[in-house]
């Protein structure tokens, strides 16, 4: 993929909450990193920060041998792939694709294919950590494909996260994070009816969630997105709507299997209809607050 004792050249693609983070981190390792951005904002500030900006995404596939893509759902990828300038249109011979866009397993096994018919190659690999994790390169990273593409990608996973685990063949890491943001979003469920009963019964559900966090129900959501929710800090993060298109993946993946999915289709839901209620565009904590409204105790 390059030539002996050269470090790949990395191109990013999806600079949003979670991507900038991310490509920060790639640049910080110490690779060359080229951005393809439609954001003169975007494309100035890295600019400064010593990357490269190509005009568009195939011409960033041609000075890159790792492309990096991470946007908010399959059709975007599809259009970096396929679109106008897009990847398919330029020789992708060498070049390795590492997707950490959240997608259907289906969909990565279709991007794949459409990535090795011009000539390249492609991993899913999805993350988890929030954009804390992405600033700090820490995420969760869950990998689809090949064990030696997988291999080829990982000083650059390394960059990116702390915990990269290869589940299997393409659409396995996809698979592995739509059974992530399931458990998420049911366990988001049971954080804020706990903080309703508990405020209910005057108990103060921040002294109730710091107890608790020290017992059997300890979790990655009493610990981040309750708190998030009770500091009201829910301004940016990983936007309501967007898990509402994961557990979209989950209800699709579940039906293609014939499977029983009581708890998440009821999240399913309960986060559309959060989203129907005005909450779109803040942090998926923000359910917290429709669960306020369904109590009629709505708060500013």
């Amino acid at each position: 993929m390059t030539e002996k004792n050269r470090a790949p050249r990395v191109g990013f693609c999806g600079l949003g909450a979670m991507g900038a983070g991310m490509a920060r981190n790639i640049l910080a390792a110490g690779f060359e990193l080229g951005i393809a951005t439609s954001s003169p904002e975007k494309a100035n500030r890295f600019r400064s920060e010593g990357a490269s900006v190509a005009e568009t995404p195939a011409g960033l596939a041609m000075q890159s041998d790792v492309i990096v893509t991470c946007v908010p759902d399959a059709g975007a990828l599809d259009t970096l792939i396929d679109g106008k300038n897009g990847f398919c249109q330029v020789d992708l011979a060498g070049k390795l694709f590492v997707d950490c866009s959240t997608i259907a397993p289906h969909d990565a096994g279709r991007a794949a294919e459409r990535i090795r018919s011009a000539g390249g190659t492609f991993i899913d690999a999805p993350v988890s950590g929030g954009t804390k994790g992405a600033a700090e390169g820490t995420l969760t990273i869950m990998c689809g494909g090949e064990t030696a593409d997988v291999e080829a990608a990982m000083p650059i996973l390394d960059a990116m996260g702390k915990v990269v685990t290869h589940f299997g063949p393409i659409g396995a890491g996809q698979a592995v994070k739509a059974a992530n943001q399931l458990m998420v979003a049911v366990n988001m469920m049971g954080a804020f009816e706990a903080i309703a009963l508990t405020r209910a019964n005057g108990v103060d559900p921040e002294a109730m969630r710091q107890a608790l966090l020290s017992g059997a129900a300890r979790s990655g959501v009493l610990e981040m997105h309750a708190k998030r929710y009770l500091d009201d800090a829910l301004a940016g993060g990983f936007r309501i709507e967007l898990l509402r298109k994961d557990l979209g993946i989950v209800a699709s993946e579940g039906g293609r299997s014939g499977l029983s999915q009581p708890a998440s289709a009821l999240a399913q839901q309960l986060i559309n209809a959060a989203c129907n209620a005005g909450f779109e565009g803040q942090d998926s904590a923000v359910l917290g607050k429709f669960y306020d409204l369904a109590n009629g105790e709505a708060r500013s």
